[in-house]
């Protein structure tokens, strides 16, 4: 009796201590960006003057298991050393839902002075726990913005 009950302790320790199969195969998430940006269209910005517009460009990328929930993203471009505004006026924007899986991520940018133009830039993403600010992933890379 003593050994059969300390065999079913010791086989229990083992299994609690393994943990489930989901936690154990749990991936990191990966942001993977576009390699070319959207060609330049107008935006007008939400507090400028009425009916001026500025170039502006988007940046897509995707990420790859996003932790289920809310998730905070940030992105940046950076063009001639200078870095750009979010062209958008929505509330919010920073803010995505996961599922778990692969979710899309995307920014529109513009600048004043000098204009975003056609060529080269540099796009960052990362994605942060929206309590903990804990950094789930990030991802710099070489974009091209097309004519």
């Amino acid at each position: 009796m003593y050994k059969i009950s300390l065999a079913l302790l010791t086989v229990g320790a083992m299994v609690l201590g393994a943990g489930s199969p989901a936690a154990a195969t749990t991936a990191r998430t990966r942001i993977t960006i576009d390699r070319h940006a959207s060609g330049l269209f107008p935006f007008e910005p939400p507090y400028g003057e009425p009916g001026v517009t500025y170039p502006a460009t988007s940046v897509t990328a995707s990420a790859r298991h996003c932790p289920a929930g809310i998730v905070l993203m940030s992105a940046s471009l950076v063009q001639d050393g200078l870095p750009t505004l979010w062209a958008t006026s929505g509330h919010g924007a920073g803010e995505i839902v996961c599922d778990g899986g692969t979710v899309e991520l995307g920014m529109a940018f513009a600048r004043i002075t000098p204009a975003v133009h056609p060529g080269r830039a540099t796009a960052h993403f990362s994605l942060r726990d929206a309590n903990t600010g804990e950094v789930f992933a990030e991802s710099t890379r070489t974009v091209r913005i097309p004519c």
